[in-house]
């Protein structure tokens, strides 16, 4: 595990987020790494002392009094209509306010960091990837040859489209493993840059492509009918977009 991933997944492990062997795979960075073991030790130390911390605010009768005589200009009765119940009542409410957008954004937080670590881990597959002997297990441009080489190693049958005619040569195809579940990885060419395909099942909903940039290369995601897809690659932004948009055309 290199530095950047242990920083995305910091918080993860804070938070008891990971699961086991991811757990493991950042304790032991963490046990090697003493950069990222004094990062990870302030956060604790701002955790425990968020944790311990007297947050509760309650305005004392001085800071009423003068908001009293703010906002009751009109002289109306103070006994009729200044008891400090309201202040009370509007500083309950601004909290209950503030947790409830927490617990809005705590599922988006922990979805983006989810992402970001995926991106990761999708980023150090293609790059291994790109080492001597590492590109393929199946080479091949031929279609029908790819796609049955699949059969009986996942559990799924990925599509393998032709994209000779729009620039994109089939090169073959890997067995990949991405959040320690098989995934296919379809392999193509673009002029002179490899592009990687990922396809695995996923469970949720479906999801309208995205393109990010992350250390120089970009990676394009989306999910449709049941199944994850990831293209990485070096190429232009616009060439993955076609790409991307191409194999959902499919």
């Amino acid at each position: 595990m290199t530095c950047r991933e242990a920083e995305i997944l910091l918080h993860a492990r804070l938070d008891n987020e990971l699961d086991i062997a991811n757990c493991r795979s950042i304790d032991h960075h963490l046990a090697e790494c003493r950069t990222c073991a004094a990062e990870y030790a302030s956060l604790q130390n701002l955790h425990e002392e968020i944790s311990a911390a007297e947050l509760t605010y309650v305005p004392s009768p001085k800071l009423e009094q003068k908001l009293a005589s703010r906002f009751l200009r009109e002289k109306k009765s103070p006994a009729r209509f200044w008891d400090g119940s309201w202040l009370k009542a509007y500083v309950t409410a601004t909290a209950a306010a503030g947790i409830i957008i927490l617990i809005l954004l705590t599922p988006n937080l922990r979805r983006t960091r989810e992402t970001d670590a995926t991106t990761a881990e999708i980023l150090d597959n293609h790059l291994r990837s790109l080492q001597p002997g590492h590109l393929v297990d199946v080479p091949s441009s031929d279609q029908h040859t790819v796609k049955p080489w699949f059969q009986g190693k996942v559990s799924f049958a990925p599509q393998v489209p032709d994209l000779t005619n729009n620039g994109f040569i089939l090169i073959g195809g890997r067995l990949e493993v991405i959040h320690q579940q098989p995934a296919a990885a379809i392999v193509y060419r673009r002029r002179q840059h490899l592009i990687s395909l990922y396809v695995s099942p996923s469970p949720g909903a479906d999801a309208n492509l995205e393109v990010t940039d992350v250390s120089g290369y970009h990676a394009a995601h989306w999910t449709r009918n049941k199944m994850s897809y990831w293209a990485v690659s070096d190429v232009a932004t616009a060439d993955l977009r076609q790409f991307a948009e191409l194999v959902r055309g499919t």
